[in-house]
Formats: structure tokens, sequence, C-alpha cells
């Protein structure tokens, strides 16, 4: 009971650990069938580089400089950059002897440059470095009410524009080939979707932390997977289980007082080690 007192306290950063989960998973579901689920890693990364870079030309008195919407617009916007660069050009098969960089390895390349970039950048900034680390560091506790009504926007449009566009939108992730045959512009789909993976995964590394962005993109989508296996199901799934699974480790956090994205993440990867093992024995027991 103790937990649920608490809500009036806390509820801005509760009420957005649910909502980013939720968002999240949901851009996890397309990361997933795109092949490109790490791509959230290197659009994170790029986010803390971004920030690095401004830090580097202003100084330690960045926030001061800039101000708050500065610093996360740079933050933001490094984050879609990375995004279209890394989800732009969707699953190109080239062979290893030639050819260009596929998704794959254009994310490995952003994520490793954006990784050294940013420590390069602040070596010699121990303030700035400290900012990153904040960055780095889920904690939700900071959240404001722009944080949680910018969240919220975002699901809504998102489960609007996927009632509106889902058939649309599943042929496009299974087969791009014979979505552009029968007219769907590909390109804006994926232009879409980029920015909207570089939007969520750079206000949610802002608001929650490196740590959540990634596993509340990635583990409700896997764990989902456990269950069901086709694309529309697991854009109805993923979200309802990370809002779940975000619910119990803020319960978890509190019980305990554990820092709550990593509480989050937590019970995340627990619960696909058990759905995994449930789905293991199912299949034995199917033969």
């Amino acid at each position: 009971m103790a937990f649920f007192e608490s809500w009036p306290l806390f509820f801005r950063p509760y009420a957005l650990t649910l909502l980013a989960g939720a968002v999240l998973a949901i851009v996890g579901v397309v990361a997933t069938a795109r092949r490109q689920l790490f791509m959230a890693v290197a659009v994170a990364q790029t986010s803390l580089m971004g920030y690095a870079i401004v830090a580097f030309f202003i100084g330690s008195q960045v926030n001061g400089a800039l101000g708050t919407g500065g610093r996360d617009a740079v933050v933001i916007g490094a984050a879609i950059v990375a995004a279209m660069f890394t989800m732009l050009g969707g699953r190109e098969n080239h062979s290893a002897e030639g050819g260009r960089l596929d998704g794959d390895e254009r994310t490995a390349w952003v994520f490793v440059t954006a990784g050294s970039l940013a420590v390069l950048f602040l070596a010699h900034a121990p303030a700035g470095m400290e900012q990153v680390r904040r960055l780095q560091v889920s904690s939700v506790v900071g959240a404001t009410w722009t944080d949680l009504y910018l969240f919220m926007g975002l699901l809504v449009g998102v489960i609007i524009a996927a009632v509106l566009r889902m058939r649309s939108l599943i042929l496009l992730l299974s087969d791009p080939m014979m979505a552009a045959a029968i007219g769907i512009r590909v390109l804006r789909w994926n232009v879409a979707m980029a920015i909207l993976a570089g939007l969520s995964v750079g206000l949610a590394v802002r608001s929650t932390g490196v740590l959540f962005a990634f596993g509340a993109l990635a583990l409700p989508v896997m764990i989902a997977k456990q269950i069901c296996g086709e694309v529309r199901s697991l854009f109805i799934l993923a979200p309802i289980l990370a809002a779940t699974l975000s619910f119990l480790g803020l319960w978890t956090g509190h019980q305990w007082n554990l820092p709550p994205g990593q509480a989050a993440v937590g019970v995340m990867c627990l619960a696909l080690l058990v759905a995994r093992l449930i789905r293991q024995t199912w299949d034995q027991i199917g033969r």
C-alpha cells in the first residue's frame, strides 16, 4: 500500500515511465521487424555525443548558455539524425565482398563513432562528463510535466496512426518491395519511422536514461515474441507488456529502495527469461 500512497508525490515520474515504456515498445516492434534492434543503442549514444560536442565548444556552462531547452534540442536532434542514418535503406542484403554498408554495419559505425567522440570531446571537461553521466543513468525522478505531455502525445499519435494505417505498415515491414510495387511510398514511411525512433529514443534518454530507453525498446518485444509471432499482435502486446513490467519495476524499486529505471529493466530481463523457459517447455511438450 505504501507504493500506491506514493503516487500523488511521484505521479510524474511514475506516469512517464509507463508512457515511455509503451512508446519505446512500439518503436521496438518496428526495429525488430527491420532487423535493426541495436539501432536504439547507437541512437542513444549519438544523443550523448551531441551533448558532448556542444559542451566542448561552450564549456562547463553548457546548461547556462543554452538553457535546458537548448540542451534537450541538441540531444534529441542528434538522436533523430542518427536514426535517419541507421534506419534509412531498410534491410539491404549485400555480400561481404563489396557493396554498400547494410543497416547493421551503419549502426555499428554510428555506435562506435559516437561513443569515441563523446569521450574525446569531453576528455578535459570534468563538468561535461558529469552531465553525460547523468544522461546515462536512468533517473526518472526529475520528470517534468512537459516530458509527460510529450510522451502522452507520442503514444496517442502512434496509436492513431497504427490503427488507420496498420495494413500498410505491416506490409512495409514484412515485404518492402511488394509495398513499393503496389504504390506505398516506402521512402516517406521510412523517414517517418526514423524520425519517430529518433524522437522517442532521444526523449527517453534525456528523461529516463540510456539503460531504460534501450531496455524498454528491446525487451518487451522479445517477451512478446515468445507468445505470438505476428507483427500485428506484437504491436498490441509489446506496449502492454512494457507498461505492466515497468509498473512492477516501479513497485520493486519502491519496495527495496532501488533506482526505478534499473529496477524496471531488471524486471523485464527476468520476465524474458521466464517467458523463454515457458516457451521452450511448451514447444517440447507439443512435439
